[in-house]
């Protein structure tokens, strides 16, 4: 089995934080709050989503079905942030008994401390997408969390009635996407706004980008180490990258721009660009029922989502994958298994996947639930859920690269990619990488 740094790391730390643990445990025993004596039991939650709009609707759905559990939830809006106090949870060997995860170079890393989901989940994981369960397996082959929401790359928010204003219309490939960007620029508005500064951001982008080179594929290949990172195909999607900061399409400093919040509040939802490049999970921004919108400067305006416009030679279409799974402590005090497991089941196939998927915060994992929107919503609305719903359903590339072992991976690439963005040769950055 390969063991990345992070993972020995965490997991000789957390061995010593749980011995240390145990101690504490022998001397206060008769202290344990798992289960009160009426029988309730309390779970901690941490992750980075839900959001806290769509927090408190599935909590209390979950907790009218399920009488005597209740949830602690602890978030963090910022996924890095996130990991870092999951680290540092991990570290004190106080894993929180349900936790968020997302596939990719990491994923084994954080399923370490998971609790196989045949423990728990074998009566109805059958249910989930199949490759959504694949994605979330390791590379030992056990399934360490139960996937809930699928997403996809790179889509684009964008502002219809100031695209009118301007006389634009979408664009259609490198070329219009240029021009449109031009005419917001002359007009005082910035362009398509990126939060490059995020690495899973830049990283995501440019995964969808490399798959219209070459025979596409190739960064996957670089992942595994099967190919060089400076293979041909990858060095020219790297260049079309640089050239998006350099043609102005993406605004001014964006490699210091987050997604969330600036991209999305400063630029977007200020009125202040015309788009704002993300993923299909954004498409909710459209609906009458959006939490983000109302009392921000774009209330009122016709809002659409749309897939970025092919800029290599080859349309790969979408990328999609494992947004968010679940994962159960493998220290989870075994008087909260039975309702931890009721949590995820709710949430996976049960009346959480509908609400969730509802908000468009991604799309289903279980075969049996479609996005149910309201009939009141504004025809773009409509046409853009269907549009990204039919995008993510012919992906055939995933989002996410895996590189079993290399759990940087994605910061690293994000580093790279900022690199390029301000000037630096992509063929030489992408080496630093093999």
């Amino acid at each position: 089995m390969n063991t990345s740094p992070r993972r020995a790391m965490l997991r000789s730390a957390a061995a010593l934080g749980v011995t240390g643990a145990l101690v504490l445990a022998g001397c206060a025993a008769s202290d344990s709050d798992s289960e009160t004596a009426d029988g309730s039991v309390t779970l901690t939650f941490s992750s980075w989503l839900p959001t806290q709009d769509q927090w408190p609707d599935l909590v209390a759905a979950f907790e009218e079905e399920n009488p005597g559990i209740s949830i602690e939830f602890s978030r963090d809006e910022d996924y890095a942030a996130y990991l870092t106090n999951l680290d540092n949870a991990i570290l004190a060997g106080e894993v929180p008994d349900l936790y968020g995860i997302q596939v990719g170079s990491s994923f084994d890393d954080y399923a370490e401390f998971a609790l196989d989901t045949a423990d728990y989940a074998t009566d109805w994981i059958g249910d989930l997408n199949e490759e959504a369960v694949r994605q979330s397996t390791t590379s030992d082959g056990v399934v360490a969390a139960v996937p809930l929401l699928l997403a996809g790359s790179e889509f684009y928010l964008y502002n219809q009635t100031i695209m009118d204003e301007l006389g634009v219309s979408l664009p259609t490939d490198y070329d219009s996407l240029v021009s449109v960007s031009q005419t917001a620029r002359a007009a005082g508005y910035s362009p398509f706004a990126m939060g490059a500064a995020d690495a899973w951001h830049s990283a995501d982008f440019f995964v969808w980008l490399s798959n219209q080179y070459g025979d596409g594929g190739d960064a996957y290949r670089a992942a595994a180490g099967e190919i060089p990172w400076d293979s041909p195909a990858l060095v020219e999607a790297a260049t079309t990258w640089q050239s998006l900061f350099v043609d102005g399409v993406f605004q001014d400093a964006a490699t210091s721009t987050t997604t969330y919040p600036s991209a999305r509040d400063d630029y977007f939802l200020a009125g202040n660009s015309i788009a704002m490049p993300t993923g299909s999970w954004h498409v909710g921004a459209t609906l009458t029922t959006s939490p983000e919108v109302p009392g921000s400067a774009v209330e009122g305006d016709a809002l659409g989502m749309a897939v970025f416009p092919t800029l290599g030679p080859v349309d790969a279409g979408a990328t999609s994958g494992v947004d968010f799974a679940i994962a159960v402590s493998a220290d989870i005090d075994p008087a909260k298994l039975d309702a931890a497991a009721a949590f995820v089941e709710f949430m996976a196939v049960g009346s959480g996947q509908q609400l969730w998927v509802d908000t468009l915060q991604g799309f289903p994992v279980a075969e049996s639930v479609s996005v149910q929107i309201g009939a009141d919503e504004p025809p773009l609305a409509v046409e853009s859920v269907d549009l990204v719903t039919e995008a993510l359903q012919a992906s055939q590339y995933a989002r996410k690269l895996v590189s079993p072992g290399n759990d940087s991976l994605e910061s690293d690439l994000g580093i790279v990619l900022q690199n390029i963005a301000e000037g630096a040769d992509p063929a030489s950055e992408l080496a630093t990488l093999n």
